[in-house]
């Protein structure tokens, strides 16, 4: 965005076109009160230097980092501060002893291991037309909630979060929910 330059003179035309009208205020070129216009024009002149450097940055701080900011999106980035996506985790046969947390499997496959996904991310927004039984669904009056659920015991949130909170919208609302099993929900934090 360009804006238009003035001239010291047409700043000082501008601020006598603001004096009451009669003799008293028309002065003359080069006179006492021309003079006195033309130092606060000097300012305004200057200060109209600076406008195209504020509204240049201004513009540059507000462009949209991204152009989509789809659920997808929102799990590359999340994705990408992680690291790995996904880990081998072995699974015991449920027997006397185990523990709540446990990862047990049938006793058909002893020695079985299976990928598991360290992070989950849902959108879940406010009840609209089209939603269905079964959707994730926060109150009509609330922004769209994005759902972090992650294993504390092997992922460090903070990256992810500090990812999330670059990329995404301002309706959004992080929450974070520690599914390990050790911690129950933990709300990482707000935003």
């Amino acid at each position: 965005m360009k804006i238009k330059k003035h001239t010291q003179r047409e700043f000082a035309d501008a601020l006598k076109g603001y004096l009451p009208p009669g003799q008293a205020w028309k002065w003359p070129e080069d006179g006492f009160g021309d003079q006195l216009l033309m130092g606060a024009a000097l300012e305004f002149a200057r200060a109209e230097d600076s406008v195209q450097l504020v509204l240049d940055n201004a513009i540059e701080r507000h462009r949209p980092q991204a152009s989509s900011w789809h659920i997808d999106e929102y799990r590359r980035v999340a994705t990408a501060a992680m690291g790995a996506t996904s880990e081998a985790m072995p699974r015991r046969t449920a027997a006397i002893g185990g523990h709540i947390g446990d990862r047990l499997w049938s006793h058909e496959a002893p020695g079985e291991t299976f990928q598991i996904d360290l992070l989950h991310l849902d959108m879940v927004g406010p009840a609209r037309i089209g939603s269905r039984i079964g959707d994730r669904l926060w109150g009509h009056r609330s922004r769209a909630v994005l759902l972090v659920r992650y294993y504390r015991s092997v992922v460090d949130p903070k990256p992810i979060w500090d990812a999330l909170m670059a990329f995404k919208q301002a309706h959004i609302y992080l929450w974070f929910i520690d599914i390990s099993g050790t911690g129950g929900e933990v709300n990482y934090g707000q935003n």
